[in-house]
């Protein structure tokens, strides 16, 4: 059938075979292209009968009857819901009100699962995990009780030579195998956060390298001091206080209570140590910040740590209560040996030599005393038991730590990626002004040092000791804290060859620190305090050289004069 199409344009109506549906077509008036339309289908017309059928439809339906009374559904999105819901699982609005609360929206808002969720999860979470790395556990286990082993013996044969070089020998052995513990756990507990924050259950094969994990125990080892300096500035100078007047377990408890803030720090740092820059986790000031956030998960990992860790620090402390008088007597006998040993040799060989003025020590001549081997193997069995029973805490606590750092990530400010570089303009450079001259910083720190340091070479004499120690502490970490500033610029700026001769060579670090002052606002803070602190520690050691000495002159002895000739009397004169 023709379809008719109408011009726009011209007005004018024609008819186009139905092939032509959907085309284009020239107007037969005009010659203006023309799409022709589809031929619309006309819609039947009810009839009447129909009509009236379905108006007595709609008047008998009852929307009651098919309302499903038994389920409730959220207003806003429909999803079903519980009759005991408050909220939508869905959409999470207040199913009374139809709106989202604050915490809520609050929580949505959050990238992450919630830190609330992390209490219930862990425990669970971590129990699967250690399950399912039986393997790292046991290797855990196994390591440990070897490099302990051998740090034991190493200890034993550096107490029972008496000469320097393989003194030296097993002293280094001991350091190496004793610090491959801690590079262990600190490697552990990277691993297995960094998979946690991936989203990954299953750790990838790890291989325990012994050097490796030896530098990591060091740098385990370094971390611990440097967040407990503060604190064991004052704890630990008071501990050392209760020690020396021999009430040790009181100053054993101040130097524990110097270590709690490390241990409150420890899960929040490792989440940092895994990032492209880790260095949150070396200043104290940001890590702390952290903390008063994130105080409840990081306590209740401590707390989950002595949980779990309860039966290897019982083994410990039945070690030290039973065995650790017996064990003091042995290695002392050992090392009394030693020393017979030594003096004895050094006899021999001042007699073979033929040295006249040879003064023989004070242990030659003397009997070796019997040594006891049934001491140690109570102790050993408790030590593997030891061993035994941290490998599989120390996973479940690693896990455990990875939650807390999944739950906890958008608090932790973690630093993904390094910031750029940008370059500074000399015109801005100019509106923030130039760093200060470095001769006024040299002289602001020099002069500060000198009238704080003053001060002190006076106050020495009536300040209590403790205080003093304490005093000397904090001079001695802030200088601690300018040094590795200056190790870090250099790191930066030259590489970690220099980095390295300026850790040894600290003369070096600190003339490169004068160096970079000259550009860097930040450096020339940092080495006008390092002056300040060198010039106050110098004072307050002379201060205390000099009134010791002084106060030795006054206990000597009083001298009486020669009696002058003329004063004697005649009877008692020489003939």
């Amino acid at each position: 059938m023709p379809i008719k199409v109408r011009c726009k344009e011209c007005d004018t109506t024609f008819s186009v075979k139905d092939e032509a549906e959907g085309k284009r077509v020239r107007c037969k008036g005009c010659g203006t292209p023309i799409k022709v339309s589809a031929r619309q289908k006309k819609k039947k017309r009810p009839s009447r009968g129909e009509s009236s059928d379905t108006d007595d439809f709609l008047a008998s339906f009852d929307i009651d009857k098919i309302e499903d009374k038994d389920s409730k559904i959220c207003p806003r999105c429909g999803y079903d819901v519980d009759d005991e819901d408050i909220e939508c699982a869905n959409c999470g609005v207040d199913l009374s009100t139809g709106r989202m609360s604050e915490a809520t929206r609050k929580k949505r808002r959050r990238k992450g699962p919630a830190v609330e969720e992390f209490y219930g999860k862990s425990w669970g979470d971590a129990y699967t995990f250690l399950g399912n790395h039986k393997g790292l556990a046991f290797k855990t286990f196994l390591y440990s009780f070897i490099a302990s082993s051998l740090f034991f013996g190493a200890i034993f044969m550096m107490m029972w030579c008496h000469r320097t070089p393989p003194r030296a020998f097993w002293g280094f052995i001991a350091f190496v195998s004793i610090m491959a513990i801690p590079g262990w756990i600190w490697f552990i507990q990277t691993e297995v956060v960094r998979f946690a924050l991936q989203k990954k259950a299953k750790l990838k094969r790890i291989t325990f390298d012994f050097f490796l994990c030896s530098a990591l125990g060091i740098k385990f080892i370094f971390w611990v001091i440097l967040f407990s300096l503060p604190m064991q500035a004052v704890f630990g100078a008071m501990g050392y206080y209760y020690i020396t007047n021999d009430n040790i377990p009181v100053g054993a408890i101040m130097i524990a209570v110097g270590f709690i803030p490390t241990f409150l720090m420890f899960p929040l740092a490792m989440p940092h140590m895994t990032m492209t820059d880790s260095s949150p986790a070396w200043m104290m000031h940001k890590l702390g910040k952290v903390f008063l956030n994130l105080a409840k998960p990081a306590i209740f990992w401590c707390i989950v740590f002595l949980i779990t860790n309860l039966p290897a620090i019982g083994c410990l402390v039945g070690i030290g209560v039973m065995y650790g008088n017996d064990l003091d007597q042995f290695f002392s006998n050992v090392r009394y040996n030693s020393l017979i040993a030594a003096d004895e040799q050094a006899k021999t060989e001042a007699e073979e030599n033929k040295i006249k003025d040879f003064q023989p020590g004070e242990f030659v001549g003397k009997e070796p005393r019997t040594l006891d081997p049934k001491v140690l193997i109570v102790p050993s069995i408790l030590w593997f038991f030891a061993c035994l029973f941290y490998a599989p805490a120390m996973i479940f606590n690693a896990r455990v730590n990875g939650l807390m750092a999944l739950h906890s990530k958008p608090d932790l400010q973690l630093i993904t990626k390094i910031q750029e570089t940008k370059y500074v303009s000399k015109a801005v450079q100019k509106e923030t002004g130039p760093p200060t001259a470095r001769w006024k910083l040299a002289l602001a720190g020099i002069g500060v040092g000198l009238v704080i340091g003053t001060g002190f070479f006076f106050l020495i004499p009536i300040l209590p000791m403790m205080l003093l120690y304490v005093l000397l502490f904090i001079v001695a970490f802030t200088q601690i804290g300018c040094f590795f500033a200056t190790l870090a610029k250099i790191n930066s700026e030259e590489g970690l060859g220099l980095a390295i001769l300026g850790f040894f060579i600290s003369l070096y670090a600190y003339i490169m620190g004068w160096v970079y002052a000259k550009s860097d606002k930040d450096m020339g803070g940092t080495m006008m305090v390092w002056t300040l602190c060198i010039i106050v520690s110098t004072m307050m050691q002379l201060g205390v050289a000099y009134h010791a000495v002084a106060k030795a002159i006054e206990e000597l002895p009083a001298v009486e004069a020669p009696a002058d000739p003329a004063d004697v009397p005649a009877d008692q004169a020489a003939p």
